[in-house]
This record gives structure tokens, sequence and C-alpha cells, in this order.
């Protein structure tokens, strides 16, 4: 069960490098990050996170972020 205090991660388009190997995405259990072509920039399917963040520590670049309440 998440929390109420649950803040979902999300990708910083300024931060994310489009890895052609997103190495967050294979990281994810869940299969919450999508990238539909390489080269493309992934993104959270927020119906599918429950929060781990492995993702966030996995991503070499920061890009993923959560939002601070």
């Amino acid at each position: 069960m998440i929390g109420a205090n649950y803040r979902s991660p999300n990708i910083d388009a300024e931060k994310c490098r489009a890895c052609k190997r997103c190495v967050a995405r294979q990281a994810c259990r869940l299969k919450a990050l999508i990238q539909f072509e390489q080269n493309e920039m992934p993104y959270i399917d927020q119906t599918m996170c429950r929060g781990c963040m492995v993702c966030r520590e996995e991503c070499p670049f920061k890009a993923i972020v959560v939002e601070s309440l």
C-alpha cells in the first residue's frame, strides 16, 4: 500500500539522454518505464509504478526525479 505522502517519479527531460539502452528501464521489475523506440526518452507509466525508486538509483544522469511535498 502506498502512503498519502507518495509522489511517483517523473523523467526530467533536460537531464534525460534518451539512452539507447536505458539502465533505469531495465532495472524496473514492474516495467513501469516505457520506451517505444531506442534513443527516445522513456516515460513512467504511473499506473504501474509502485514507488520503489530503483529506476532513480540506476539512472546515471539523475534524470528520474520525485517532486517533494
